[in-house]
Formats: structure tokens, C-alpha cells, sequence
């Protein structure tokens, strides 16, 4: 039997943050895009081409986010990206960067070694 792989799905929670309130789900890259994303995300050029691309990565992985403008829905597209904060995307960027290469709690493996040392049983008095 094979295995299918299924896509992640990156939810990111700006909270604490000046975008707090915003939720952005987001799918995962493949290990190519991703080395792509990194690329163009270390460049700058005076036209700005290499942000439009990163840009434009980022909107065919955008599944779907709660933002508005004036009350209306922004829609989960390149042309709503286009449309909204330069500094917000670039934050939304980077936030989709991180999740992909943390490591979830979920994912830590336990000591099996038995219990932890606790450091209180250790003697502390002064030998002078």
C-alpha cells in the first residue's frame, strides 16, 4: 500500500501582535518552493520584481484569512494581496516561514529514561 502525503495546513494566529485579530490559513510549501521562497525573500531589486514573485508564491498557498477593508471581505487572491499593506504581507510572510520550520510541541519526543533529576534534591550548604 502506498502512502498519499496530504498537505499542511498553516493557520497563523497573529496575536499579540499589531495584526492581532488577523487569521491566515495557509498550505505548505514543498521543500523546492521552499528553498525558492527563501531565495526570493533575501532579495531585493529596484523594480520590485523579486517581491512580486514572492508575493504571488505566497497567493497560490493562500487557502483563506478574515481580513477586510471598509467592512468588505478582502478577497484570498493575488489581487487582494496587491491590495493590501506592503509591511502586513511581508509579516504574513514571514509568520508562514516560521510555522513551516518550528517544530510543533505535539511533535517533541518524551524521555523515556524515567523521571526527570529534580534539582531541590541536590545539597546546596556551604562546605565552609
Amino acid at each position: 500500500m502506498a502512502f498519499k502525503r496530504k498537505r499542511k495546513i498553516y493557520k497563523l494566529d497573529f496575536e499579540g501582535t499589531e495584526y492581532d485579530g488577523l487569521e491566515v490559513r495557509v498550505r505548505g510549501l514543498t521543500t523546492g518552493e521552499y528553498l525558492e521562497l527563501i531565495t526570493l525573500s533575501g532579495v531585493a531589486t529596484e523594480d520590485g520584481s523579486e517581491t512580486e514573485k514572492l508575493l504571488k508564491m505566497f497567493s497560490t498557498h493562500l487557502v483563506s484569512w478574515n481580513l477586510q477593508e471598509d467592512d468588505e471581505p478582502v478577497d484570498a487572491s493575488f489581487d487582494g494581496i496587491k491590495a493590501n499593506d506592503l509591511a502586513m504581507n511581508l509579516a504574513i510572510v514571514d509568520a508562514w516561514t516560521n510555522a513551516m520550520t518550528s517544530v510543533s510541541a505535539s511533535t517533541e519526543k518524551k524521555s523515556l529514561a524515567g523521571d526527570p533529576t529534580l534539582v531541590a534534591s541536590i545539597p546546596t550548604e556551604s562546605l565552609l
